[in-house]
């Protein structure tokens, strides 16, 4: 696998691994341990690193179209998400975290899926 895959993968697993923490401290009952949020901080700081490193790798301007695409769909599932389970979820702690990330995520999606089409055209 090329470097550019693995990069956007561990983006990916990373992206997902932190938004499991947060869902897993907006829906306990008692708060997490103090582990977890220097947990979650390392991880948005790796979020952060690849990110950036693969918004650094770009060759050409990149598809939005599928992004686009992605956000059409992924952000009305997790309104419904939200709205469906409304009663266990701890807002003050899910929105604020689950905002950026959403944020940061639709902007490094069309890097990423640019470097993984550039991989499948060579």
């Amino acid at each position: 696998m090329a470097r550019e895959k693995i990069l956007f993968i561990s983006f990916l697993l990373l992206y997902a691994v932190s938004i499991a923490i947060v869902l897993m401290s907006s829906t306990a009952k008692s708060p997490l341990p103090v582990w977890g949020g220097y947990l979650d901080v390392g991880i948005v700081a790796l979020i952060f690193i690849n990110g950036f490193a693969i918004h650094r790798m770009k060759e050409s301007r990149p598809d939005y179209h599928i992004s686009y695409q992605a956000a059409v769909y992924l952000f009305p599932l997790i309104l419904t998400g939200l709205w469906i389970y409304r009663e266990i979820l701890d807002f003050n702690i899910l929105l604020p975290g689950l905002a950026w990330r959403t944020f940061f995520f639709f902007s490094i999606l069309p890097y990423g899926l640019n470097l993984w089409k550039q991989e499948l055209a060579q």
